[in-house]
């Protein structure tokens, strides 16, 4: 018995090794999830497409969970000391998910295509001037700049937006559907309004702290729930692992339970009202002023969020190095009512405001502001939309004012510079602003960070006074899932990723 039982014990150990190996590897996680408006990340403004993609494709650059610089796809890069010339020394071990060898080929393709004016892409805003992408050898490619461009790194590590492709799908016609990428899983079937499918990328180059092969998931499963309260049931029921969104009002209930994990990060991002300045009267800065004096934004937080957000009366939110807290406008409906006299309206005006609901936030926030703005002779109606039809009739201009939210903003730049540099693809609201476009390509070409700060503050400033935008509260980040879900955490930057999640 003396030498059996050590022989037994060694069977037990390996026994208690592979029951680990079973939590850690395999199964398919059954995520919550809302509809994306098209795949392909050079057509889309969609942030469920964003998420989406984000298991697809990856970039040259990558930000941790601390928001550092941290090499992906490229393995080193320098910049010329003049600051226009970016050099990358690309990864050589990587592939695509159809098996094909990822080179700066593909760099060069990607950005090309990007950029390209036939593409018409609303995100080229986010890479500036380029003069050239040069293609040095397989695992070499160079960028160059006509301007200094200071956060051109951050921007290229901006999520799928800007993830390297595949050329095939593009050839193939599959790029809206089902694009290729180097990252860990891959799609293989898209049901709009009902579910995405994925599949672990067999080629994946990644690999965890002891050498082994990510991502541990079979596959993920993204079933479309638009309703926040339906996600919730499917969660607390079992029918789905994780939601990637939470009832606000469910989240003390959430958290009482043992069964369920609330993730929580702070988010870059806010919620505004977008104010269409080609319509009358909405086109007199007055106007506009009166509607930001009128609002109670404490009130519209509340109702919008149950207190998980936090007003602001500017976009970037306290939590942020570049936060700048400008806030001229507390509630005054005498300020509001002298504003609109001076601008011919003291009786008031009817107005639209259109909320969607693919975010039921945007509804009740629309709600109270329509009910404060009452007490001014404002008639608003809500002209409520899906989301699908919201983004087009936003991208036609055809509205007078909407309820929405910008997100996964981390260099002042994105808070500013698509929305309202004009002429920018973004500029939905016909904002136009001499100073403010100077301000900005200046902000763009600055190194250091008090002149930097002192810009984007005056931008601020600007944007705020003109109320283009009249901002509401900045959000929290915050998901749901399973108690055994695990390796999952909720990022500062807003990126949803699975790529070290795994089920218990």
């Amino acid at each position: 018995m003396n030498r059996i039982r050590p022989f037994l014990v060694t069977l037990a150990a390996l026994a208690l090794l592979g029951a680990a190996w079973a939590q850690t590897r395999g199964g398919t996680l059954v995520a919550a999830w809302a509809n994306p408006v098209g795949l392909d990340p050079h057509a889309t403004s969609a942030y469920y497409s964003y998420q989406t993609l984000q298991q697809v494709l990856e970039t040259l650059v990558d930000f941790d969970n601390e928001q550092n610089m941290v090499p992906k796809l490229a393995e080193s890069w320098t910049v010329s000391d003049d600051g226009l010339t970016y050099t990358f020394n690309l990864r050589s071990d990587v592939q695509f998910s159809n098996g094909r060898g990822f080179t700066a080929d593909d760099v060069k393709y990607t950005y090309d295509r990007l950029l390209d004016p036939d593409t018409a892409s609303g995100n080229a805003w986010r890479l500036g001037a380029i003069d050239s992408i040069e293609v040095v050898d397989d695992y070499t490619v160079v960028f160059n700049l006509n301007t200094v461009n200071t956060g051109f790194l951050g921007k290229l590590a901006s999520g799928s937006p800007v993830g390297i492709i595949a050329r095939e799908s593009v050839e193939d016609g599959t790029i809206d559907t089902a694009p290729v990428g180097t990252g860990p899983f891959k799609i293989t079937d898209y049901q709009p309004g009902t579910v995405v499918m994925l599949e672990r990328n067999e080629f994946y180059w990644g690999t965890d702290a002891n050498g082994t092969q990510l991502p541990y998931l079979d596959a993920l499963e993204l079933r479309i729930i638009p309703d926040d309260s339906v996600k919730r049931s499917a969660l607390v029921s079992g029918d789905v692992d994780w939601t990637i969104t939470v009832p606000p009002q469910a989240l003390a209930e959430l958290d009482a339970r043992d069964d369920v994990v609330v993730d929580r990060s702070a988010a870059p991002a806010y919620w505004y009202i977008g104010v269409n300045t080609e319509r009358a009267p909405l086109d007199d800065v007055r106007v506009r002023q009166a509607i930001s004096y009128a609002i109670d934004r404490g009130q519209i937080t509340e109702a919008a969020t149950f207190g998980t957000g936090v007003p602001t009366q500017d976009p970037i939110p306290s939590v942020s190095a570049w936060a700048f807290d400008y806030a001229p406008y507390e509630q005054n409906l005498a300020q509001a009512q002298a504003l609109l006299e001076e601008a011919g309206v003291a009786d008031g005006f009817d107005m639209l405001i259109m909320p969607t609901t693919e975010y039921e936030e945007s509804i009740r926030a629309a709600q109270v502001i329509q009910a404060q703005l009452a007490p001014l002779g404002i008639n608003v109606t809500l002209d409520t939309r899906e989301w699908a039809d919201w983004l087009d009739t936003q991208g036609q201009g055809n509205y007078d004012t909407f309820v929405c939210s910008w997100n996964v903003l981390l260099d002042p730049d994105d808070f500013f510079y698509a929305q309202h540099k004009t002429g920018e693809v973004f500029n939905f609201t016909g904002y136009t602003n001499p100073t403010v476009d100077d301000l900005l390509d200046r902000g763009r070409q600055e190194t250091e960070f008090a002149d930097r700060y002192a810009i984007y503050e005056q931008i601020n400033r600007e944007i705020v006074n003109d109320a283009v935008y009249i901002y509401l509260y900045n959000p929290g980040n915050i998901q749901a899932y399973a108690a055994n879900v695990n390796g999952y955490t909720a990022r500062g930057d807003q990126t949803i990723r699975f790529v070290s999640t795994y089920l218990d």
